[in-house]
């Protein structure tokens, strides 16, 4: 029974932070089922997409330190692919009566749920991204920004320059609303395991290694290229099931949806939450959604006696994400993730215990200041030898 109880408390050590985040999910889900607010359902939603897009965010970029501004362009794709797979085939022959025949042909009759348009969303990022990927992986830094930048200009020039099979520039509409608060806080919660499940895996480690230092992390066989590869596709895929989700639930959309200000809400989120951890990619998101909305319902009803101008909310996001660069870099949580309680008990009475004079002085110190400089290099060294019982580094 006892070893039962350990393996059971590793388990769920090793899936803390997934399961806490997951129940944030389920308590914002339940708050929304609860109220009955059309208003508050809807703001939800967009927490719920925007929060898909962070975590997607936080797969590539996150682990491997290359900023993305092009996996917008995945979720457009997932978007106008999954609406074309669900409109009704009349409304398609009237909307799209331009559309080249090897297209027509099926998708017209083509009518879908909304299961199957979200597999069929997230294949078709999977595709561009892995035609994409084979360019942005070979590169780095300022490089693969501007590279991903260019991915999201592409598509949104091919979606305004194809109104025979997008709609162009046009609000596309008569997507069928199948997108429920609650399917999308069950793709939520999914996304949020699997990435933090990526995070942990060896192409997780491998490309953190390779974020903190390349020339290393190659020099003991680490396929830095192939691990990039890897995670860009996975994101994109993300990014594609989170468009699906999207276009059935408002319904109505733009190639506009999908460009520079989607890009820049994303980033900020997960800048200021903290890149490197899936629990700073959900704070980030529920504390920038909250400042965006509350600006942007006062830009349109006003607040506290005065008529916001509009752009108000854009300015509050730059703001917050420029003190996040000056004054906290790491982030919100600091790059961690959510802390096993014991962990946390176990910090607090060692300071406790460290104030209360009940600990050797060295041990003190060793509370307040951290490891020394000769400890640090050591424990940094991947050579460096485990010590035994009784033996310190």
């Amino acid at each position: 029974m006892s070893s039962a109880f350990a393996l059971g408390r590793r388990y769920l050590r090793a899936a803390w932070t997934p399961i806490v985040l997951s129940a944030v999910i389920v308590i914002t889900w339940a708050i929304v089922e609860n109220a009955g607010s059309v208003t508050l359902e809807e703001d939800v939603m967009r927490l719920f997409l925007w929060m898909m897009l962070v975590l997607a965010w936080q797969l590539f970029s996150g682990n491997s330190g290359v900023m993305s501004f092009g996996h917008v362009a995945f979720m457009a794709a997932g978007a106008y692919f999954s609406a074309l797979l669900t409109m009704s085939p009349t409304l398609k022959e009237t909307t799209f009566a331009d559309m080249p025949q090897f297209l027509a042909s099926w998708i017209r009759p083509a009518e879908l749920g909304l299961f199957e348009s979200m597999l069929a969303a997230g294949a078709l990022a999977a595709l561009l991204a892995a035609v994409f990927g084979i360019a942005v992986a070979r590169l780095a830094g300022i490089a693969a920004a501007i590279a991903t930048l260019a991915i999201l200009v592409i598509m949104f020039t091919f979606i305004v320059q194809t109104p025979s099979v997008t709609g162009g520039s046009d609000v596309l509409v008569g997507v069928p609303r199948e997108t429920t608060p609650g399917n999308v806080a069950i793709s939520l919660v999914v996304i949020i395991f699997a990435v933090y499940a990526f995070k942990q895996s060896r192409h997780g480690i491998r490309l953190r290694a390779s974020r903190e230092n390349q020339e290393a992390a190659q020099s003991v066989a680490v396929n830095v290229r192939l691990e990039r590869y890897i995670a860009f596709v996975i994101a994109g895929v993300i990014c594609g099931v989170a468009g699906a989700l999207y276009a059935h639930y408002f319904s109505g959309f733009a190639a506009a949806d999908f460009y520079f200000e989607l890009t820049f809400i994303v980033v900020a989120m997960l800048v200021v939450g903290g890149m490197q951890s899936v629990a700073g990619a959900v704070v980030g998101t529920y504390f920038l959604t909250i400042i965006y909305l509350t600006a942007r319902r006062a830009e349109v009803d006003g607040a506290l006696g005065i008529e916001w101008p509009s752009g108000t909310a854009n300015l509050l996001v730059a703001i917050a994400l420029l003190l996040a660069l000056i004054l906290r870099p790491s982030g919100i949580t600091g790059g961690r993730e959510v802390p096993w309680p014991g962990a946390l008990w176990r910090r607090k009475g060692a300071v406790a215990a460290s104030a209360a004079g009940t600990v050797p002085e060295e041990v003190k110190e060793a509370i307040t200041a951290g490891p020394s400089a000769p400890e640090a290099t050591t424990r940094s060294r991947p050579d460096a030898p485990t010590p035994t019982s009784g033996e310190s580094l």
